[in-house]
Formats: C-alpha cells, structure tokens, sequence
C-alpha cells in the first residue's frame, strides 16, 4: 500500500474516532430513547451519555455478554511504559513495533496515537475520569459509530482477562467513505475512570495486521490504585 494510501487510512481512522468515541466529551442537549437487548429503556444523549429512563424495568438483568475463557497477558517484548495522567491504565507497547505521539496542544482526546512501524494500522487510547456501567458500553459504541457510518456493526463482544482485569472486547466494522474499517478495542472503567484502547486497520489489511493489534491491546495494564 502507498505512503498516500496509509496516510488517508490514518487520517479516515482519526475522523471516524472523532464522531465513535470522543462524541462523549462534546456538550450537546439532544437526546433519543432506545430499548436495550435485556430490555430496559435508556435514553441516549448526543453527547455520547446515557441513563436509564424512569419507566425502565427496575430489576437487574443478566449480562449476555460471555466471558473467554482464554488468559490474555501482555508479551515479554512490551516493555515500554506508557502512564495515563487522567486516570490509572497504563500500556506497554514494543517500541520495536510501534511508535507513539501525545495528543495535539488544543486536544482532550485521544491522549496517545499510535502507529504500527509494520504501516498495517494504528491505535488510539482515550482516558475519562468518568465511569461507566461496562454492560452499557456495546450499546453507547455501536449507537455513535453509525453516526459515521451506517452499516456499522458489532462483529465480536466478550468479556476477556487481561492481565488481571475483567475488560470488554469489541471488534466493530462499517464503511467511511467507501472505505471499509475494521477495529478491535478493549473497554475497561472503575472508580479512577474509564479508558478505550482501540486499535484499526482496513479491511485488506485486517487479516496481515489482527494478530499484531492483539498483541498491542494487550498490553493494557490497570496500574495498583494509591
């Protein structure tokens, strides 16, 4: 693939990004009404916020999210320690593999890019100080990212352990200007915040760079709470 190529697969993942995940930082009234798979009404704000709505079903629902049995642990080749300053995850990544750059002087979001040296694809990782029911997490995703494309669709949930830590896996994929993504993204929050580390490629390159950006995912470590 060209050097143009990348650079518009790079600048399409950041775009799409933009409108998936940091919708949630954006200060907006707006709202809908949805109905959850377990069946509860929420309502959704533009903002990417949700809550329960007050005739929603009051009982708990179980979670039809399984978890893999499967151990995921970071590789003994990540050893570059990456802090977030918003809350307590951090990421090893392999330098010799991966670059990476802070967020831009007038950004909130995405804390650090990152970029495969291998050029078959890129990841982000945004921080909040927020947390969020993670049972909620697949519906707030899939609901933003068809508002950048609208054949979006969430191809694999699970819960996975990664490196002690109970985490939501999502891959997603959809069209952005004819251009068709693919994204693989842990989702884990606690009382320090919540943090989406997604990494994405297209399509063509998925199947070349899938086991690389797993590798990279799992180099998420939720450092010990002061």
């Amino acid at each position: 693939m060209s050097k143009e190529k990348l650079q518009h697969l790079g600048n399409m993942g950041r775009y799409l990004f933009i409108l998936l995940l940091l919708a949630a930082f954006n200060i907006s009234k707006a709202q809908i009404s949805a109905t959850t798979e377990s069946g509860r009404r929420v309502i959704l704000y533009n903002d990417g916020t949700w809550k329960y709505s007050s005739d929603s079903v009051k009982k708990d629902h179980p979670d039809s999210i399984k978890l893999n049995p499967g151990r995921f642990i970071k590789s003994a080749s990540e050893t570059f320690l990456i802090k977030s300053k918003v809350n307590n995850s951090t990421i090893f990544i392999d330098p010799d593999k991966w670059t990476m750059k802070t967020r831009g002087e007038n950004e909130t979001n995405p804390e650090y890019r990152f970029s495969s040296k291998s050029e078959n694809g890129f990841a982000l990782i945004i921080t909040e100080k927020t947390q969020i029911d993670l049972r909620s997490m697949p519906f707030i995703a899939l609901t933003n990212a068809q508002k950048a494309s609208i054949d979006a669709t969430i191809t694999k949930p699970e819960y996975r352990m990664v490196n002690d830590k109970k985490v939501l896996y999502l891959e997603i994929s959809g069209t952005v200007k004819g251009i068709k993504f693919h994204y693989m993204g842990y989702y884990y929050s606690n009382e320090k915040g919540t943090t989406q580390l997604i990494s994405y490629t297209s399509d063509q390159l998925y199947k070349n760079a899938s086991k690389e950006m797993e590798t990279f995912l799992n180099g998420f470590v939720v450092a010990d709470s002061d």
